[in-house]
């Protein structure tokens, strides 16, 4: 007879949790919410490329709240495809930052940083596979490549980016030096 009581009393349970859980839903669904989090998805403008649509898409949130991620895509055959992970060994769950994808000489390039290896540019030379990875200083370099690229330019390697910026950071002679110091706290 206890076993009994304990069997309808655990059943009792199990019929409160399910009706507790149906009723978050219910209350999650109604203000706009899941039970279960997922990212937003935004899908930034596509460009065409060799006869494919390429874009870049961002994951904001989910399992992670405040994390973005980005992924390179393509559409190909009516078929969408995230590009893989342009290292060995990198993070598949997408990239921290990247920029919007630029088509020059019949080429793609995308710029894009890991938590790893920092900023780089892949280069395209057809829809797949990737032809090369370049690393870059940073952002403003990147950028510097990219404006490089779309003007006929080649892509500087990055010894030939730092010499530049240290030219120009040096161009302003012992005044500029003054004047760093002197703002200095």
């Amino acid at each position: 007879m206890a076993v009994a009581q304990v069997m309808l009393g655990l059943r009792s349970l199990l019929v409160k949790v399910a009706i507790f859980f149906v009723m978050a839903a219910l209350l999650a669904w109604a203000l706009g919410g899941t039970l279960f989090p997922r990212p937003e998805v935004v899908d930034y403008s596509r460009i065409t490329f060799q006869g494919t649509e390429w874009w870049l898409r961002m994951l904001a949130g989910g399992d992670e709240p405040g994390a973005v991620r980005w992924f390179l895509m393509e559409r190909n055959g009516g078929k969408t495809y995230r590009q893989p992970a342009l290292h060995e060994g990198d993070d598949p769950s997408g990239w921290l930052d990247a920029t919007t994808p630029v088509v020059a000489n019949d080429t793609l390039y995308v710029g894009f940083r890991t938590a790893r290896q920092g900023w780089q540019i892949a280069v395209f030379e057809q829809p797949a596979p990737l032809t090369r990875v370049m690393p870059v200083l940073d952002r403003l370099a990147l950028e510097r490549q990219l404006e490089r690229v779309q003007q006929g330019l080649p892509i500087q390697a990055e010894a030939v980016e730092r010499a530049a910026r240290e030219q120009v950071l040096d161009a302003g002679g012992t005044s500029s030096k003054a004047s760093r110091v002197s703002s200095t706290p």
